[in-house]
C-alpha cells in the first residue's frame, strides 16, 4: 500500500495546475459550508436566545384563551385569582426540581408621552405631539436578572456631571419608575431622570393615567426593545392595572431549552397535584407551553435547517464536479500508462486504489484547508461581527435579531464540513477510479 501512496503523491505533482484547481474547488466548497453554517447558526441561535429570554422562557404558563388573544394584550385571562394568587402558583412551580427561575409577567398596552415636569418644559411640550403606543411589561426585575439579565442592555446618558442621570439602572420594586428603549426615548424627547405620562386600560376596562420616572435606557440593538417596549415593576403593574395577585403569564426557565419537555411534564404534574389538593379548579385549565411551540417561526426554522443541510451538500457536490472531471481527464490521458502498469503485473484492484488514493489526498487536503479557512473567517467575524443594519431595518420588530451578527465557531461544524467534503469528493472519484481499474492492458496499449 505504501508504494501506491508514493505513486499517487508523485502523480499529483506531475500536473500541479490541475491538482491546484481540484484542491481550490474542494477548499472553496467546504469553506462556504463552514461560513454559511456559522452565519446561519449564529443568526438562529441569537434569535432563539432572545426569543426564549424575552418572550417565551423555556416553558410558559398561560390561560388557553389568552394565547388566542395575546396580540391584543388582553388582561381578561390572568393566571392567578383571589382563591389562588399567582405568587402561590409561582412558589409551587419553583419547588419543581428542574426549575431554576419562575417569574410572573404582565403584558399590556399603553400610550406614552413626556410629562410636563420633564427636564425641559419646552421639550416636554413638543413631546406631546410624539405620543407612542407601546407594549408595557410588568416584571420582577430581581427574578428576571437571574435568567434574562436586562441590566446588560441598560445605559444611562444624562447631562454631563449629572450623577442621577448618568446612573441608568433597573426600576426599583414599588417605585413608579420605567425602563425605556433608546429609540423610544428619542421619539418622546426624554432622557434618564425625566418623567413620562402613561395612559392605559385596567383589567376592568377603565382608563387610567400614571406618571413614571425614567430610570434607565435600553440599548439592545433589538427593535422591539429599543422602539416599542416599556418595563415597569411587577408590583406597580398589579396595582395600577387592578390585577392584585394575577399576572398574564408565568415564565419558567430550566437547566436548558433541550429539557423543556421534561420541565413541562413536571410542572403539569405539580399543578395537577396542587389543584387536587383544593388550591383551585382553574389550575387544571392552564396551558403549559414549551418554547418550541410558542412561535410559528420556530417551526419554520426547523424546516429551514433541513433545507440548509441539503444546500450544504449541494455546494460540496458542485465543487466535487471539478474533481470528477479532472480525474476523468487524468484517466484518459494516462491510458497507455495504465496499460503498461497492468502489463507489468499491477492488478486492476491496485490501479483502482491508486486513483482512489489520489482522490483521497485531494479530498483530505482540500477539506482540511476549507474547514481551517472557514474557522478563521468565523473566529474573526465572531469577534467584530457582520453589520446587518439594512436587513434588520426591513424586518418586523418582532423578529429578535440584532443589527450585528456574530457567526459561531463550533468544532462539530468543522468536523461535519470536513467529513462532508471528503465523503462527497470520494464519491466523485469512485467512477474515474473504477474506469481506470477496468481498462484491459491490450486495449490500453493501443492508445497513441
Amino acid at each position: 500500500m505504501s508504494y501506491l501512496v508514493r505513486m499517487a503523491w508523485r502523480n499529483l505533482g506531475r500536473h500541479r495546475g490541475r491538482t491546484a484547481l481540484s484542491l481550490l474547488a474542494i477548499v472553496m466548497g467546504v469553506f462556504v459550508v463552514v461560513i454559511a453554517k456559522g452565519v446561519i447558526d449564529g443568526m438562529v441561535g441569537s434569535w432563539l436566545t432572545y426569543s426564549i429570554n424575552l418572550d417565551s422562557g423555556h416553558v410558559r404558563i398561560i390561560q388557553p384563551e389568552y394565547r388566542l388573544k395575546e396580540r391584543t394584550l388582553s388582561l381578561s385571562y390572568p393566571v392567578g385569582d383571589d382563591e389562588t394568587p399567582a405568587s402561590v402558583i409561582i412558589d409551587k412551580i419553583r419547588s419543581v426540581p428542574e426549575v431554576q427561575v419562575a417569574t410572573g409577567r404582565i403584558r399590556f398596552g399603553m400610550m406614552l408621552a413626556a410629562s410636563a415636569s420633564a427636564r425641559d418644559p419646552q421639550d416636554a411640550q413638543d413631546a406631546y405631539d410624539a405620543q407612542e403606543m407601546v407594549m408595557g411589561i410588568g416584571v420582577d426585575f430581581a427574578e428576571e436578572e437571574k435568567a434574562v439579565r436586562l441590566s446588560q442592555f441598560v445605559r444611562g446618558h444624562g447631562a454631563a456631571g449629572d450623577t442621577a442621570r448618568d446612573a441608568g439602572r433597573l426600576p426599583k420594586p414599588g417605585a413608579r419608575e420605567i425602563l425605556l428603549g433608546r429609540d423610544l426615548m428619542a421619539t418622546l424627547g426624554v432622557e434618564v431622570g425625566d418623567r413620562v405620562n402613561a395612559l392605559f386600560s385596567t383589567s376592568f376596562g377603565s382608563l387610567r393615567i400614571a406618571t413614571f420616572r425614567v430610570s434607565g435606557k435600553i440599548e439592545s440593538g433589538l427593535r422591539m426593545l429599543d422602539e416599542s417596549t416599556a418595563y415597569i415593576p411587577l408590583d406597580v403593574a398589579m396595582g395600577l392595572l387592578d390585577m392584585e395577585g394575577s399576572v398574564t403569564e408565568v415564565v419558567v426557565f430550566g437547566r436548558s431549552a433541550e429539557l423543556a419537555s421534561k420541565l413541562q411534564a413536571q410542572i403539569s404534574a405539580a399543578l395537577a397535584n396542587m389543584a387536587g389538593a383544593g388550591a383551585g379548579v382553574s389550575l387544571r385549565e392552564l396551558a403549559i407551553v414549551p418554547w418550541n411551540e410558542h412561535n410559528e417561526l420556530i417551526g419554520f426554522v426547523s424546516q429551514a435547517k433541513a433545507i440548509y443541510t441539503v444546500i450544504y451538500i449541494f455546494l460540496v457536490i458542485l465543487a466535487s464536479f471539478v474533481v470528477f472531471n479532472t480525474q476523468l481527464m487524468v484517466v484518459s490521458e494516462r491510458t497507455r500508462e495504465i496499460g503498461m502498469l497492468s502489463a507489468l503485473g499491477l492488478a486492476p484492484e491496485s490501479i483502482r486504489r491508486l486513483f482512489t488514493i489520489e482522490g483521497a489526498i485531494l479530498a483530505a487536503a482540500g477539506s482540511a484547508g476549507g474547514a481551517l479557512l472557514g474557522a478563521l473567517f468565523n473566529l474573526w467575524f465572531g469577534r467584530v461581527g457582520i453589520d446587518l443594519t439594512g436587513i434588520t431595518q426591513a424586518m418586523s420588530s418582532e423578529i429578535l435579531i440584532t443589527p450585528r451578527l456574530y457567526p459561531t465557531t463550533d468544532l462539530r461544524v468543522l468536523v461535519y464540513s470536513f467529513v462532508l467534503g471528503v465523503a462527497v469528493t470520494m464519491a466523485a472519484v469512485y467512477i474515474p477510479a473504477r474506469a481506470a481499474g477496468a481498462l484491459k492492458p491490450t486495449e490500453a496499449l493501443r492508445i497513441v
